[in-house]
């Protein structure tokens, strides 16, 4: 159990995590009015979606490394700084070139946190601490994804009806008339600003590290991270030679960036992270677990709609319906870690994962995709906080920051790949798009039952083995 000093600890960490996920749902209900209101088209709005995912995942390796190197508290507060001051740019953007500026800081910001929040936890809360912990976080976070479906098209809606019923002056009128989703990023920065304030009140480090980084920083290993995100961008949104090209470049900057960081002289990636077979098990489970939980999450709802007719609004019902499982999920998960050790739960998750996966791929009812939404939130959320937790077993704190930034960004990798997997369903296969779906979930299906076997192999933490 965690005491009081701990939870008011754990406060500001929390409100970080919800302002880290908040935005990442609210977007998509507003992408045809942003597009409109900067008279672009609904492909070019899609970069502001593209460059936060990017940026994102750019973010958490290396604010979790300089974490490691320049202590947690200050690389968590240059974090919400970066998310406040892209949010900022964005509700004052009136070109869609700004508003994509704006979003790459904010994304620069929103990934960072969630390695170093994980950081924090290791160095402050005890082994036996954590899983309750990271299971606050992670239902923290499934919180802010259910605030954010919800937030994105009230407020907007707020705005429009404060610019024609409201006696704002005409200025604010028409700034609200004109671009109502000023608003959403307003929002943010609020958020940003109080968040900042709670995350000053945390006590500095108690291992302050100001390492002055004599060797340099690993600027190449971005680059090519960045090289890397990019071409699995382009391999998930084209089709035809564009996409061979991506996932070629995709692989090319993978093999130089593993030739690379042995030999740099303050690599990126510390060597250390790799040795043992725990790590290595925890980073193949997060590639590989990367795409059915992206598909659970993003393509069940659109599933509704293709096979069923079910409208957006039956269908983000649904979708809610998974967030609300996947936050219980991720708190019972965090306690069933503290109580049984994170491969149970682990496993349980990604056996549940499976189930509902097979369940979407066999069975074509609406009452049996509905209950699998539910249930498959459920085990993403059992699934969430015990890798975590056993990576922070297998690492030494001063390592925190840097693991769990790479197994973010080997998760979020993965993620990436859904689109192109299941664009390459909807492109090429031959059957009508429902059992596209279908076969797609079978895929994932196997990659569930694949990371369940993987994660028997894992070795049991440093605490269990002594």
């Amino acid at each position: 159990m965690i005491d009081r000093e701990k939870r008011r600890l754990l406060a500001p960490l929390l409100l970080a995590i919800f302002m880290r996920a908040l935005p990442l749902t609210m977007f998509g209900p507003l992408l045809a009015g942003i597009a409109h209101s900067l008279g672009a088209s609904l492909a070019e709005v899609g970069w502001i979606v593209a460059t936060y995912a990017t940026g994102s995942l750019i973010a958490q390796p290396v604010m979790g490394r300089l974490s490691d190197l320049r202590g947690r508290k200050r690389v968590l507060i240059a974090c919400v700084v970066l998310f406040g001051l892209g949010s900022f740019v964005c509700a004052l953007s009136t070109s869609l070139w700004i508003l994509v500026a704006g979003r790459i800081v904010q994304a620069l910001g929103a990934g960072g946190i969630q390695p170093v929040v994980t950081a924090i936890v290791a160095d402050r809360f005890t082994p036996a601490e954590r899983g309750s912990a990271l299971g606050a976080v992670y239902g923290m976070y499934g919180l802010g994804t259910m605030a954010g479906a919800l937030a994105g098209g009230a407020i907007v809606g707020g705005a429009l009806w404060l610019s024609a019923n409201a006696n704002l002056g005409a200025a604010l009128g028409d700034e609200l008339g004109a671009f109502p989703w000023h608003l959403v990023f307003w929002v943010n920065v609020v958020l940003a600003a109080v968040t900042l304030a709670t995350a000053s009140r945390l006590t500095p480090d108690a291992n302050e590290r100001i390492e002055k980084m004599r060797d340099g920083f690993d600027y190449p290993a971005i680059v090519l991270i960045g090289l890397f995100t990019a071409s699995i961008m382009i391999a998930a949104t084209t089709s035809g030679i564009s996409a061979v090209m991506g996932v070629a470049g995709a692989g090319v900057s993978l093999v130089v960036l593993c030739l690379w960081e042995p030999r740099a002289r303050a690599p990126l990636f510390d060597p250390a992270l790799f040795h043992g077979r725990g790590p290595a098990l925890i980073y193949a489970i997060a590639l590989a677990f990367g795409v059915p939980s992206f598909t659970l999450t993003i393509y069940t709802a659109t599933y509704l709609i293709a096979a069923f007719g079910a409208s957006e609004a039956q269908s983000g019902l649904a979708l809610f319906g998974l967030a609300a499982a996947y936050v219980a999920g991720a708190i019972l998960g965090g306690r069933a870690t503290r109580r049984t050790g994170a491969k149970l739960p682990l496993m349980s998750g990604l056996i549940v994962s499976g189930i509902t996966l097979a369940v979407l791929a066999v069975f074509a009812s609406v009452p049996a995709a509905v209950a699998s939404m539910v249930l498959a939130g459920f085990g993403l959320g059992m699934a969430s906080a015990p890798p975590n937790a056993l990576l922070l077993e297998y690492v030494t704190s001063a390592q925190a920051g840097g693991a769990s930034g790479l197994a973010l960004m080997l998760a979020t990798s993965g993620s990436i790949t859904a689109p192109a997997l299941i664009s390459a369903f909807l492109r090429h296969g031959a059957a009508a798009t429902p059992i596209e779906f279908r076969q797609a979930f079978a895929v994932g299906a196997a990659l569930c039952v694949a990371c369940a076997a993987v994660s028997t192999a894992l070795p049991a933490p440093r605490r269990e083995l002594s």
